[in-house]
């Protein structure tokens, strides 16, 4: 009996080893995690051949914008880091320099885009004059108001929309480049342009219907 216990200890000890020097490197959340549109982080370096982060799904495309340089790369979920560059990178970045990483495409370029709606009926705002708007989008884009565009919490970047005012009955086309509103009761956020189309602008907020002509695609 002591030898038998003596053995299973040992097994015990073997897979507690085994389970403390496995690495957390892209586990099974890695392909079902959110993707964070964009997020600051102090850059710091792993013995990890390609860039980590929590903050994104496996094979997503991202912009990491620093004082010298500004990168397109492939990031790779790991729990443990907000953002962690191979050693490679030190010729770009220092060690803790804050920058700003904007996600350009949420997981591998064969994923699917997925728009949990089709059809959806709610109230729309406006932004992008005086109001603290960035210069660019969630999306990585360059914030251009005077172009047909507009925010949701959910529809996935790059998704073709057609906007209907509910009280006017005027239509219009745009492009999902961000994200918002965060303003409760408020469900679209569209720039000038495009809630100017809609003869909405004066009145601020208005109630329209919200029809996906295509779900995602491709927003650099």
């Amino acid at each position: 009996m002591p030898k038998l216990t003596f053995l299973l200890f040992a097994v015990s000890v073997v897979l507690f080893l085994t389970a403390c020097s496995r690495v957390e490197y892209s586990p099974s959340g890695g392909l079902t995690a959110r993707c964070n549109p964009s997020f600051g982080a102090f850059v710091q370096f792993c013995n990890f051949p390609r860039p980590l982060s929590n903050q994104v799904q496996d094979g997503s495309l991202v912009a990491i914008k620093g004082e010298r340089k500004t990168l397109k790369v492939a990031v790779y979920y790991d729990r443990r880091y907000t953002l962690c560059l191979p050693k490679t990178y030190e010729r770009y970045f220092q060690p803790g320099e804050l920058v700003k990483v904007v996600t350009l495409r949420c997981g591998y370029s064969s994923n699917r885009p997925f728009c949990p709606w089709s059809v959806k009926v709610g109230y729309a705002s406006w932004y992008g004059y005086g109001d603290g708007s960035s210069k660019y989008t969630a999306s990585g884009r360059t914030f251009k108001p005077e172009s047909y565009g507009l925010a949701t919490r959910d529809l996935p970047f790059g998704t073709f929309v057609k906007i209907t005012n509910l009280e006017n009955h005027k239509s219009v086309y745009a492009v999902v480049l961000d994200r918002g509103p965060f303003v409760e009761g408020r469900d679209f956020d569209l720039y000038p342009k495009t809630m100017r189309a809609l003869g909405g602008i004066e009145k601020g907020v208005i109630p329209v219907k919200v029809e996906i002509v295509r779900c995602g695609w491709p927003v650099y």
